[in-house]
C-alpha cells in the first residue's frame, strides 16, 4: 500500500466511524423514547389496577350489606 492507499483508508475509517456514531446515537434516542412511552403506560396500568382493585373491594362492601341485611330479615 502507498501513502494515497492509506489516506484513502483512514478517510474511509473516518466516514464510517461517523456514521455508526450517528446511529447509536438515533438508536440511543429512539430507545429513550420508547423507554419514556413504556414508563407512562406502566403507571398507566397501574392506576387502572389500583382503581379495580377499589372497586373491586367497595363491590364486595357492598355485597356484604346486602346480604347481610336479607340474613337479618329486614328489606
Amino acid at each position: 500500500m502507498n501513502e494515497n492507499d492509506y489516506k484513502t483508508l483512514i478517510i474511509t475509517y473516518q466516514q464510517k466511524s461517523f456514521d455508526l456514531f450517528t446511529q447509536v446515537i438515533a438508536l440511543e434516542a429512539k430507545l429513550s423514547t420508547a423507554n419514556q412511552v413504556i414508563e407512562t403506560l406502566m403507571k398507566q396500568t397501574n392506576d387502572l389496577k389500583n382503581e379495580l382493585e377499589s372497586l373491586k373491594l367497595k363491590n364486595k362492601k357492598v355485597s356484604n350489606k346486602t346480604s347481610d341485611s336479607l340474613n337479618s330479615g329486614e328489606f
